[in-house]
């Protein structure tokens, strides 16, 4: 089975890690950048990598995206969210749409209730859309302990094809809400930054966990009010993700967080964001018009947001505000 996974940043490259352990599979990496090629093609490595990761001879860079498409029989998107349109532009004309769509990428248009699935089955006239997420850093994948991930889609066919694409090491669950899934990828991230936020200010455990509890509740309703299916939270792509999300030092959106609470200048924090793709940071420009959609006040996300763009002292995250129970509702 040929597979192609369109982007090399460092989780598609670790997944890519753990994807080739199926001796079967020819996986092919597509990138914008030529020079990489010639490069990974004669060493097997990645410069932006441990020295110590070298790809099997399974594994193939190019920089064309007609060679990487051609006769592949799953395909993996897993690019920054600000450019997933751009990618199905650059797919479209090589793409067969019998050929199942695995996404990687967080995030939707949170401005039109727009998710990537929408996005995808619209430009690509998709017979299998195949989302995926959970509790998995980069740098876990490059190594065998195992891993979980939650899958959702149009279909099933995506997932039953999962035993001949993941390695043994694979702990896999599959949901029927596949929007539900979207949203709470998008949603740990925004709720990263603001735990982020309460590490840089140094509250008290009780205080920090607090807001886990919390922010779990919240999600927990607005699952329930927008999809009536509270129970995804449970998922390894739900509570799962939002814990190593909002907990790691590793998690971008984590570390942003932290430099706003700890009072870091605004040139520091612009020369982070300049160099970083923080994925919550995007998503949370848009949260106000979302909860408008769903006419949700009082919400946790909105405080977040108040405290990045209005600049709000990062108290209102966690102090009690008066008639705050059921508004959400």
């Amino acid at each position: 089975m040929k597979i192609a996974i369109i982007g090399t940043g460092v989780y598609s490259t670790a997944l890519t890690y753990q994807l080739q352990k199926q001796k079967e599979n020819d996986i092919y990496l597509w990138t914008e950048q030529p020079i990489l090629v010639n490069k990974f093609n004669r060493f097997h490595k990645f410069d932006f990598l441990s020295k110590k990761i070298k790809f099997d001879s399974n594994v193939f860079l190019t920089a064309e995206i007609e060679e990487a498409l051609q006769d592949a029989s799953v395909i993996f998107i897993l690019t920054s969210s600000k450019y997933f349109l751009e990618i199905l532009t650059t797919i479209k004309p090589h793409y067969k749409k019998n050929v199942p769509i695995f996404v990687g990428t967080k995030g939707m248009n949170l401005e039109k209730n727009q998710f990537f699935s929408e996005l995808t089955r619209k430009y690509l006239k998709c017979n299998s859309y195949t989302f995926f997420s959970g509790p998995t850093f980069a740098n876990d994948l490059l190594g065998n302990a195992p891993f979980h991930l939650t899958f959702a889609g149009s279909n099933k066919i995506g997932y039953q094809k999962i035993s001949r694409i993941f390695p043994t090491n694979l702990k896999a669950e599959y949901t029927n809400n596949l929007n539900g899934l979207e949203l709470l990828a998008t949603l740990k991230n925004i709720y990263a930054i603001g735990s982020g936020i309460l590490a840089g200010e140094k509250v008290t455990d009780s205080v920090y966990y607090g807001y886990l509890s919390e922010l779990l509740k919240e999600t927990s309703t607005l699952l329930k009010k927008i999809y009536n299916s509270p129970e995804t939270i449970f998922t390894y792509g739900g509570i799962g993700d939002f814990l190593l999300t909002t907990n790691s030092k590793n998690s971008r959106n984590f570390t942003l967080g932290k430099m706003i609470g700890s009072k870091d200048s605004h040139e520091n924090i612009n020369q982070y964001l300049k160099k970083t793709t923080v994925e919550g940071y995007d998503n949370l420009k848009q949260i106000p018009l979302f909860l408008n959609t769903f006419k949700i006040k009082n919400s946790i996300l909105f405080r977040i947001y108040q405290i990045v763009f209005e600049e709000k002292e990062p108290e209102i995250l966690y102090q009690i505000i008066e008639k705050e129970k059921n508004e959400i509702f």
